[in-house]
């Protein structure tokens, strides 16, 4: 993504780009499903330090630009976002496989049609075991 469009969309959402939010937005865009810890130590080679990173993701994860779950062994993780988030997790090994395409818009207009409800947005994250792991037998 280009550097005007990542302003862009921070701006839509009320969010200031500061090159500390962009650095922590990128990590986890490029490498999705990591720790803050594990984003602060790669951005401190930059000078970002752990608290401005730990701020970055709080203010990202309001206005919907960062997604957090839950990995393997409690671990909270996070992922970078624009719109919505699908993730395929893995119990196993923890790689976090993102997904782009959506099945889900068509039944958000169901619910919408079916039920009155309308949906703002949504994110799926789907637990299991991936290939790699189930080839070496990690069942």
């Amino acid at each position: 993504m280009q550097l005007l469009e990542l302003s862009r969309a921070f701006r839509t959402r009320g969010v200031r780009p500061t090159p500390q939010r962009e650095a922590v937005w990128r990590a986890l865009a490029e490498r999705p499903g990591r720790t803050v810890r594990e984003v602060a130590a790669e951005l401190s080679a930059l000078g970002i330090g752990q608290a401005t990173v730990y701020r970055a993701v709080r203010a990202l994860e309001d206005v919907g630009l960062l997604v957090r779950f839950a990995a393997p062994h409690g671990e909270v993780r996070y992922v970078a976002v624009l719109e919505h988030a699908h993730l395929l997790v893995c119990e196993r090994c923890g790689d976090v496989e993102t997904l782009e395409e959506c099945e889900l818009d068509a039944y958000e207009a169901q619910l919408h049609q079916r039920r009155g409800f309308a949906a703002s947005g949504h994110t799926l994250i789907v637990y299991g075991t991936c290939a790699r792991c189930q080839k070496e037998g990690r069942e």
